[in-house]
């Protein structure tokens, strides 16, 4: 996406169909073949599927975080980082086993601690959560000008969502708490609603309105922070993609990349035994002014988000150096 505008300037979910096979009326045997195929071909993944967005989550946790001034950019958790969170009666453990150590807001970002975001989670409640994520629009549509677009899972109210779904006494504000301020529990999105995020991200926190077809662009502000506070977020968000970030092999040369991994989890198990994740990336370049919004998350698989940033970062150098060219091109 263009984050300026909305523009969509690609959109691509595998696999696919061959549309020729249409023509004049499909084969009964074709179109079984893609309703019974698991990889769902005849579903566009990037705006009907609804995903739990992991770690690219917690860009809305800071955003929060900071709207209510419960924390700065050089906060720092009261627990350190030693690779596990005691609440209740169960350790809710970080990522990387060994931990992270102390870390402030930025560094959280860059080396995407699930601790520090735990805690900032507890730090800013249920209700806050909730009622920030509305804010948000991680409840609503994109609004892209496409069919079909399926509206995201995410707590319509508290208590009256939770208290439908579990029960009254079926859940507690903590767990929840923990849960969503790291994009797992009830907070399912489309690829399409992160990109609009990460679009109000990229400029100075309003979001366009994606669209296929050029018009009028549409912009509403999301983000109640001032333009040096998301020029900070970016920056942090470089962090993620430079040497001791969770994508740093993911960064291209010249070009500063702004960027969140995430690995969200999907109950299942390949085959071999191996648990299956969704991998998701959020990025944008020139981090410091953004020409382009790119969101890649693929299911089902047993790599990791910083995998999925490389073939992110490969669509925005193939795009920027395009820029390039047609710029030298244009100009004779």
């Amino acid at each position: 996406m263009v984050p300026k505008t909305g523009e969509v300037l690609a959109i691509y979910s595998s696999p696919s169909i061959d549309p020729n096979r249409f023509v004049g009326g499909v084969s009964a045997a074709y179109y079984d073949s893609l309703r019974n195929d698991p990889r769902e071909p005849l579903y566009n993944k990037a705006v009907q599927g609804q995903y739990p967005p992991g770690s690219t989550f917690k860009l809305a946790t800071s955003v929060i975080g900071l709207e209510d001034s419960v924390i700065t950019f050089s906060t720092r958790m009261p627990q350190p980082c030693n690779g596990f969170y005691y609440f209740g009666n169960r350790a809710w453990h970080c990522w990387k086993k060994e931990g992270h150590g102390s870390v402030d807001l930025a560094g959280a970002i860059a080396q995407s601690c699930d601790v520090y975001f735990y805690q900032l989670g507890q730090k800013i409640g249920l209700t806050r959560l909730v009622a920030g994520g509305i804010g948000l629009g991680f409840d609503k549509k994109s609004g892209i000008d496409l069919p079909e677009e399926k509206r995201p899972i995410f707590p319509s109210s508290m208590p009256g969502y939770f208290n439908q779904r579990y029960g009254p006494r079926g859940w507690t504000a903590g767990a929840h708490e923990l849960n969503l301020s790291i994009g797992q529990g009830d907070n399912s999105q489309t690829v399409v609603n992160m990109a609009r995020f990460y679009s109000a991200l990229a400029t100075d926190g309003s979001e366009p309105t994606p669209m296929i077809k050029r018009g009028q662009p549409q912009r509403t502000k999301r983000i109640a922070l001032d333009s040096s506070q998301v020029a900070q977020l970016r920056k942090a968000m470089m962090g993620v993609v430079a040497a001791g970030g969770t994508a740093a092999a993911a960064a291209i040369n010249g070009v500063s990349v702004a960027g969140k991994t995430g690995t969200a989890q999907t109950m299942r198990l390949s085959k071999s035994g191996k648990p299956l994740y969704y991998a998701w990336f959020a990025g944008m370049a020139p981090a410091n002014n953004p020409e382009v919004v790119v969101v890649v998350m693929v299911p089902n698989v047993t790599f990791e988000g910083s995998t999925a940033a490389g073939l992110a970062t490969k669509i925005i150098a193939h795009y920027l150096h395009k820029q390039v060219t047609n710029t030298i091109a244009n100009t004779g």
